[in-house]
């Protein structure tokens, strides 16, 4: 049992320096995976208490250099540790073998002079941008301190592999070498109260395009070493294949095309028959990003919701100035497909009040209600601005809800396992009514100039194909997708060439059930329409 002392001080370790510290079975099959003979040269960049290094030796590897910045750690390990910091060792000693778990700190919870260290440097300022985290630097430098034919096998989170910011270490990746082998671990738990979804991948300094072996466990159970045996036999039966894909209860395999460049390392199996990702192949000409015809934001923070939600009863007894200052606000548990499942909720919104004196004269209703909640008003993180406690912190993209009456919300954190469904819901301003959002949602709008009818575009996202398209290629952690302004941006659009009247008859037919659902209020009932109206565009869009 951790003692509370104890237990304060682990947590400022993790904090400080990532640490997650591996499990013996875990970390005798990332040594399995290495192809290079007993006498290679091992680098173990972050040990910790030395579990590699004990499946290092047990595996019969005698050369081994191990580096562990934390002191008060015990080792564990038959090796004498280098206690310093791996990021601050010249690339000049090469190995054939990295293996490891580097550690996660996000940006923010680095140390000053190693943020420093990475902004001034040449040398860090190539791949560390300001976006990434530790886990970057450290698979930057190790690949660095690699012989030509060296190996790098890493577990690590998913996110760098998908993400915008991870571009940069990827096309470093890709210029120098191949992934031989990525394992997605998905939903599976492997480290305790670690969320995000964990990948053990193999990468080799040697550009050879040879194909990539993938697995991915598709389970919340929790990792034991049956998997870890299965995931294995797996593995020697996609050696040498060319083809083919494997399908057995929560494990599937695969041999995938290498990975060029910067793109996000997101596979799909060959078996794979989505029209839409077949469009962004073959025909890229006839779609176009929804970033580039939508703007795209993420909704207000008010910085503690509960205080600014009125209840029916206080909604009676308010002031005509009162009544000015309330905003009808969505949140993501508000939202379904196509159509919201529950009514806005009316909060207080009263911005425009700059004194005390003032607020509390003209609503003083609204004053009685958040004066309970005064101290932890003033207590909220405030974006570096000094702001009057009655106000919302940050009402970013206000005027995106505001310059538009057509919208599409959709939560901006979305589990798919939970209803089967991403919810894209249509809000449509009436003459009386003005309707807002909450942080926890991201709206998107049509620019001006656009033909599209925002009908169209919601019932594209609600539609099978799309719902499929995201589900393989949106960015999840942990099976939870992401639906922040950038994941979204890159969602290829089917545009409408209104001068081909088929086409406009199945734009027209796509808005028309969409008109359908928000009228009847029963969406199962017509996305079936709405499929029908996507597969029949994309084949006569194929036809050109």
């Amino acid at each position: 049992m951790i003692k509370s002392k104890d237990k304060n001080i682990t947590i400022k370790r993790t904090k400080l320096y990532g640490q997650y510290f591996t499990p013996k079975n875990v970390a005798d099959f990332m040594v399995s995976l290495i192809s290079h003979p007993k006498d290679a040269k091992v680098l173990e960049p972050s040990a910790g208490e030395g579990i590699f290094i004990k499946s290092l030796w047990e595996a019969g590897f005698r050369d081994i250099v191990a580096y562990e910045i934390d002191k008060t750690l015990p080792n564990k390990s038959p090796v004498l540790m280098k206690y310093r910091n791996f990021l601050e060792v010249p690339a000049r000693e090469k190995f054939d073998v990295v293996i490891g778990n580097p550690p996660y700190v996000r940006w923010k919870n680095i140390p000053e002079e190693w943020r420093n260290m990475f902004k001034t440097s040449p040398y860090w300022d190539k791949i560390i941008n300001g976006l990434g985290d530790l886990t970057y630097a450290f698979i930057y430098h190790s690949v660095n301190m690699l012989k030509p034919g060296g190996e790098l096998i890493f577990i690590t989170p998913v996110f760098w592999t998908e993400t915008v910011h991870g571009k940069r270490l990827r096309e470093y990746l890709m210029k120098h070498g191949d992934l031989e082998l990525l394992i997605n671990f998905n939903e599976m738990r492997i480290f305790p109260k670690v969320s995000s979804t964990i990948i053990i991948f193999k990468y080799v300094k040697e550009r050879r395009n040879r194909p990539v072996k993938i697995v991915n466990l598709h389970t919340k159970e929790k990792l034991a070493p049956k998997h870890l045996k299965k995931v294995r036999e797996l593995l020697g039966r996609l050696e040498g294949c060319n083809g083919g894909y494997i399908r057995e209860g929560i494990y599937e395999a695969y041999i995938h095309d290498q990975f060029e460049d910067g793109e996000p390392w997101k596979p799909l199996p060959p078996n794979n028959s989505n029209p839409l990702i077949r469009l962004e192949t073959e025909r890229p000409e006839i779609l176009t990003p929804l970033g580039e015809m939508a703007d795209i934001g993420n909704g207000m923070v008010s910085g503690l919701d509960k205080a600014f939600v009125l209840n029916p009863d206080e909604l009676r007894t308010l002031t005509p100035e009162e009544k000015k200052r309330i905003i009808l606000v969505y949140k993501a548990k508000t939202l379904n497909r196509v159509i919201p499942e529950k009514p806005p909720v009316p909060y207080i919104y009263a911005n425009d009040i700059e004194e005390e004196s003032v607020f509390k004269r003209l609503c003083p209703n609204f004053y009685a209600h958040l004066l309970p909640y005064k101290d932890k008003l003033l207590a909220r993180y405030n974006y570096g601005r000094d702001i009057p406690w009655w106000h919302w912190v940050f009402p970013r993209n206000k005027h995106l809800f505001e310059n538009h009456n057509e919208k599409i919300l959709i939560p901006s954190k979305e589990r798919y396992d939970s209803r089967g469904y991403f919810r894209f819901t249509y809000i449509h301003d009436t003459e009386d009514e003005r309707y807002y959002a909450t942080q926890d949602v991201t709206v998107i709008v049509l620019k001006d100039g656009v033909k599209e009818s925002t009908k169209y575009v919601v019932g594209l996202l609600n539609s099978s194909v799309y719902q499929d398209y995201i589900l393989h290629k949106g960015f999840s952690r942990g099976g939870v997708y992401d639906f922040s302004e950038r994941p979204l941006a890159i969602i290829p659009i089917i545009r409408i060439d209104f001068s081909n009247e088929e086409e406009v008859r199945i734009h027209d037919e796509i808005v028309a059930t969409v008109e359908k659902i928000i009228k009847t209020k029963k969406p199962s009932e017509y996305i079936s329409r709405i499929d029908e109206c996507v597969t029949e565009l994309i084949r006569t869009k194929e036809k050109m």
